[in-house]
């Protein structure tokens, strides 16, 4: 997930500001890179690189001489740096961050994406037991998320407003407090800094098995349907110099996400081998079984239509086809 970098966004008000034009076309890429965050959301990206599904699809849409890597970044400004300095050719976004990036980058960079990794299990979990609902957050709690910009926080501003009504979106704003995913869980676990953390897998299956953390709610009860947890995307540029290599990357996930339901077991084991994890086999299957992978992109414009109302994103899009690339965007999503 990411949001844009200081140095991102002088990049973009400095492209805007000259009113120079991108290239419409460029040579196509030898090597596409495609960076990552960690987790299970990314674990079709995991399987088709493994299981070098990218250079099977590769070659069949006559583009074999490209190499596909993919890379493990920490944090999002890593990823904002590579793509708008050309160093990433694609990267990962949440759902909130890819509506923001295709608004900011219109006219310039043109950011869209390319399709969507999974559905989102995002849950708000407290290691208070005394916490039954969101109405239940003290003042003094300290809650955290990814990100401010990140699906979590969005959805923790729509459960604010929804239990606390109209102008309410914003009431746990001030207690957000920005850890990555490992260091949550722990600090949850230990209550150590914090009493609530908007998780997600397989963090939760960490939370749920150490028996000292509670579910308050989670994203679907929230929003009212399935949504995104994060998506691929790129530039238009990138996209219309290369569109072999987005029906090819489009194809390696919908391949490997074929494989993660009919051999849960198998997925698990490559996902152990590139990420480190407490949990044991057992646990990582059963949370990638909890999960739905699907390269469609749900629930972008529920995500938009809160965002606009709320003043975090200016406009949204008339349709979600208008965020997306082809061929993904000629398929089904909401």
């Amino acid at each position: 997930m990411i949001h844009p970098s200081r140095r991102a966004t002088l990049a973009l008000g400095a492209a805007a500001f000259s009113g120079l034009a991108l290239p419409a076309r460029a040579q196509t890429k030898k090597t596409v890179t495609i960076a990552i965050q960690f987790g299970t959301s990314h674990l079709a990206t995991t399987v088709a690189d493994k299981l070098s599904l990218f250079a099977k699809h590769a070659k069949e849409n006559g583009i074999g001489d490209t190499t596909f890597a993919v890379q493990r970044v920490s944090g999002s400004p890593a990823i904002n740096d590579g793509i708008f300095s050309g160093n990433l050719e694609v990267g990962a976004y949440g759902p909130t961050a890819l509506l923001a990036a295709w608004l900011k980058t219109r006219g310039s960079f043109d950011i869209k994406g390319i399709a969507a990794c999974n559905e989102a299990v995002l849950t708000l979990y407290t290691n208070d037991p005394s916490v039954k609902s969101v109405s239940d957050i003290k003042p003094e709690m300290r809650i955290a998320v990814t990100a401010t910009t990140a699906p979590q926080a969005i959805l923790l501003r729509m459960a604010a407003e929804k239990a606390f009504g109209p102008g309410q979106a914003g009431r746990f704003d001030k207690q957000m407090v920005i850890m990555p995913h490992p260091d949550a869980t722990a600090a949850l676990i230990s209550k150590a800094a914090i009493q609530l953390y908007f998780a997600a897998p397989p963090f939760i299956s960490t939370l749920e098995s150490s028996g000292k953390c509670f579910k308050v709610v989670d994203g679907n009860d929230i929003i009212g349907r399935s949504y995104s947890g994060a998506l691929l995307g790129a530039t238009s540029k990138f996209a219309s110099a290369n569109p072999a290599a987005v029906t090819t990357i489009v194809a390696g996930l919908r391949e490997a996400m074929d494989l993660i339901k009919s051999n849960p077991a198998q997925a698990a084991k490559l996902y152990m081998e590139v990420e480190k994890t407490a949990l044991t086999p057992a646990e990582v299957e059963a949370a990638i079984k909890a999960q739905t992978f699907t390269v469609e992109p749900q629930g972008m414009m529920a995500f938009s239509g809160f965002m606009q109302r709320n003043g975090e994103l200016k406009e949204a899009p008339a349709k979600w086809q208008d965020i997306m690339f082809p061929p993904v965007s000629q398929g089904q999503g909401s």
